[in-house]
């Protein structure tokens, strides 16, 4: 039986994406190319690993038992990696960091400036995580890290294998159209519910965010009327300068705050969190410790809510 690590790293692609289209995309090869590792797989094995299953396939009992190994596999290679990394004196190489828009916008910029002036010999790489889930890239190892946001309404998914360290809390405020907040003597706390007749802004269902907004709004006994529904916070805010509605903004989007919008504390707080998720077995490597050490050094200067 001859099994390369490469045949290996695929057939868990295909058990996590669930087809070989999407685990050639993820990997950056052609699914006749992922077919073709597959079936060389089976003619090494003799034994089936995938099964047809109308137009698209799903892997047998032999398949995923190959698969459970395969994760050990990979993980006791990386943990070498690591191995060999903690014998320098350094931390080199490269690290890929997956974001998301708002931590991209308020430390993204200082997070690099300070690794890599700590750190010279480390080439560090940012990508936007949009319309991806950010830890399965971890997971699967397109990135060393990524940024996370959770919340009770909106949970995000706990993946085994992963290490999710906490950086800071981010606090949802009320954002008024300044003549809405004159006209009704707005104090810097008020009730959410006070604004259940107003026009909402707020990023879709299918958000994590969007489902903060409505859930919050359900808690304080009413149903947003959702008049404009926006995945983008700058545009929301210029929305509530302009009068069009109010929205619930977390700190991170508010580094610009059109003159003619007032920011107001509800008065039952709304937070998530935000965390680095890290691979397990990559934790101990020093580029790793490197990136943890600085995002908690640039969120203490930045006067977020940390612990």
């Amino acid at each position: 039986m001859d099994l390369s690590v490469q045949q290996l790293r695929m057939l868990r692609e295909v058990s996590i994406r669930g087809t070989i289209a999407a685990a050639a995309d993820g990997l950056g090869y052609t699914p006749s190319a992922v077919s073709q590792q597959l079936g060389g797989i089976e003619k090494s094995t003799g034994i089936a690993v995938l099964e047809r299953v109308g137009r698209n396939v799903q892997l047998t009992d032999e398949g995923r038992e190959l698969v459970r190994h395969a994760e050990m596999v990979i993980r006791h290679l990386e943990q070498a990696e690591v191995a060999l990394e903690r014998m320098q004196t350094e931390a080199t190489g490269r690290l890929e960091i997956a974001v998301m828009e708002s931590v991209a916008n308020s430390m993204l910029g200082p997070l690099i400036v300070e690794l890599t002036a700590r750190h010279p010999a480390l080439d560090v790489r940012t990508r936007e995580a949009f319309g991806e889930d950010p830890t399965l890239l971890v997971r699967n190892g397109e990135v060393d890290a990524c940024f996370t946001v959770d919340h009770p309404a909106a949970p995000m998914a706990r993946r085994e294998g992963l290490d999710y360290v906490g950086l800071f809390r981010d606090w949802f405020r009320l954002a008024l159209p300044e003549q809405l907040a004159r006209d009704r003597e707005v104090g810097p706390i008020e009730d959410i519910a006070g604004f259940a007749d107003e026009r909402w802004i707020a990023p879709p269902w299918d958000d994590r965010c969007g489902r903060v907004v409505i859930q919050s709004c359900r808690l304080a006994g009413f149903e947003p009327d959702i008049a404009h529904s926006i995945d983008d916070y700058p545009a929301s805010l210029e929305l509530v300068a302009a009068g069009i509605g109010v929205a619930l903004v977390p700190d991170l989007a508010l580094r610009y705050v059109p003159e003619s919008v007032r920011i107001v504390n509800p008065a039952v707080p709304i937070c998530r969190t935000v965390d680095l998720a890290v691979r397990a077995s990559s934790r101990d490597r020093p580029a790793i410790a490197a990136l943890l050490d600085v995002a908690a050094a640039v969120v203490a200067r930045s006067g977020l809510d940390h612990d």
